[in-house]
């Protein structure tokens, strides 16, 4: 038993290594992002805006961590189900039939792509990349509950 949660927990901590280490920004020096100045007008020099660069909502990071998200919420619904099936109890969803948990499950899939695609929207781009692992946590929370009979 006690293999199985360090193996939970080393598995936790590489999926949050790797989401962490794709967050990281690469950074180009001022003087490749600055146009050449013409020697003419040493005076007067230009205003440069940089627009940031946009990326679409459902690239490959996001598709990655939307696939992972789903994965654990379905491990979480069969488990879920399975321990409902045998006489369970659950006792963090307000409802105690296997449909119900699916639909639960479901929903809170659609909640956190909504809540991503809104700081997607308002540019919070560090949320947005956030959101599908916090989800993924809760889910492992919930599949690790069931798992380990933890009340």
């Amino acid at each position: 038993m006690t293999c199985l949660k360090l193996l939970a927990c080393a598995v936790a901590g590489c999926v949050l290594t790797v989401s962490l280490s794709a967050q990281e920004a690469v950074v180009t020096p001022v003087s490749e992002r600055l146009p050449a100045i013409e020697a003419a007008s040493p005076v007067v020099q230009p205003v440069l805006s940089e627009r940031p660069q946009q990326h679409k909502f459902f690239d490959r990071q996001q598709l990655f961590a939307l696939y992972a998200h789903s994965g654990v919420r379905l491990l979480d619904t069969v488990k879920t189900c399975r321990e409902l099936s045998h006489g369970g109890v659950e006792v963090w969803i307000p409802t105690q039939s296997c449909g119900g948990i699916a639909a639960w499950q479901v929903g809170s899939i659609g909640l956190a792509l909504g809540i991503g695609w809104m700081f997607h929207r308002h540019g919070n781009h560090r949320l947005e990349r956030i959101t599908p692992w916090v989800a993924t946590g809760a889910s492992a929370a919930g599949w690790t509950k069931s798992v380990f009979n933890i009340h």
